[in-house]
């Protein structure tokens, strides 16, 4: 479960790749970053100009702890630790192998490897939760919106930072992540991604391009709503 996927990086006959036997996204997700945790286009995140937009954001609210959903090699998170060093860091990854990447790289972070859908943390543990280019890896990501909600406090900040693109490209992406192997499952508006932090008891929500192929959605846990877990 984990950012959006680049090419092939320079893998022969696509060797890195499952073939369709059955595999569900999650796997196919979980066996792709396994093989790609490694590879230098991995190496400082795909999405560097988008993470230092997240980071000012966090900054500005003086953050006290912080998980990073999808966390993969914590690129992010190491981005973060220089800007803000006495937040205390968590991640979660799917990937056995991008989790070991983010402990070599953040060794006193907290980082766990997990399911968005099913995290193992407890009701209100974090001030804030990040997600990068993860949630169109989720199956159902109105389930990790309700856990990301779940395990934060009480007017913590819930940032998402996803793909977009216009209506046919939007399209063409989804049929196509029918096609390819790698765990992608859907992308989703602006609007869309909104309406499903809504639902999942966010308030307070604001959301705005980052560039025209990526967005910004942030929201609070105001502890003000009444909030039932799907």
């Amino acid at each position: 479960m984990r950012r959006t996927c680049p090419t092939r990086t320079g893998r022969k006959n696509g060797s890195d790749l499952p073939e369709k036997t059955g595999m569900d996204d999650k796997q196919k997700s979980k066996f792709y970053f396994n093989r790609h945790s490694s590879t230098i286009i991995n190496k400082n995140g795909y999405w560097s100009y988008d993470y230092r937009i997240t980071s000012k954001i966090l900054v500005r609210r003086n953050v006290k702890n912080l998980i990073d959903i999808g966390c993969g090699n914590g690129a992010f998170l190491a981005m973060f630790h220089k800007a803000a060093p006495d937040v205390k860091l968590s991640g979660l990854d799917l990937s056995s192998e991008m989790v070991a990447q983010s402990r070599k790289r953040l060794p006193e972070a907290d980082i766990v490897e997990g399911d968005a859908e099913n995290m193992p943390f407890a009701d209100k543990s974090f001030g804030a939760v990040s997600c990068h280019m993860s949630i169109h890896h989720h199956p159902h990501p109105d389930r990790s919106l309700s856990e990301m909600y779940r395990i934060l406090e009480k007017n913590g900040t819930v940032l998402i930072n996803e793909l977009t693109g216009p209506v046919p490209l939007r399209k063409f992406m989804n049929w196509w992540f029918t096609k390819w192997p790698t765990g992608d499952h859907a992308v989703y508006s602006r609007t869309e991604m909104e309406e499903m932090m809504q639902k999942a008891g966010f308030k307070k929500i604001r959301s705005g391009l980052i560039t025209p192929f990526t967005y910004l959605c942030v929201g609070r846990k105001t502890g003000t709503e009444l909030h039932k877990s799907n």
